[in-house]
């Protein structure tokens, strides 16, 4: 797996977004030798290992900003450990568009998942009947 890039290398690249020719000779560098930065004949430009980078960190911010929404429909739904929900259950109670944000949610159930707070359960062998429940720790 590759290396994640650091906040500055990121601020880089944002700040190169908005104005490419107004980047320090320190950040060409370091955005250079990373491979996110190519030159032109008519200047720089940003690669598309960079545009990767920002569309990774966009997604992460969305990702971040739901998962309180995500925690306050958990909540609302579940108030025992024992009771199953599905993911449907969670999209209805935060009242976001199924469309645009599904995945995020199940990003978030998995976040929860993995920090302890709730455990996935599969009934069957197919995925279509996954279920979430909360852990007991997460009720106290």
């Amino acid at each position: 797996m590759a290396k994640p890039l650091t906040p500055d290398t990121l601020s880089a690249i944002n700040s190169a977004t908005k104005n490419i020719d107004r980047l320090s000779k320190r950040e060409v560098f370091t955005l250079a030798t990373q491979g996110l930065l190519n030159m032109t004949d008519t200047g720089f430009e940003l690669s598309s290992k960079a545009n990767r980078a920002l569309a990774r960190a966009a997604k992460a911010a969305v990702a971040e900003e739901i998962r309180p929404q995500v925690w306050e429909a958990v909540t609302s739904i579940s108030q025992d450990p024992d009771k199953l929900f599905r993911l449907d259950d969670v999209l209805k109670a935060t009242g976001l568009n199924k469309a645009d944000h599904r995945q995020n949610i199940l990003e978030a159930l998995r976040f929860f998942r993995d920090s302890g707070m709730m455990e996935s359960v599969k009934l069957s062998d197919n995925n279509f009947q996954i279920f979430w429940k909360r852990t007991p720790e997460s009720l106290a």
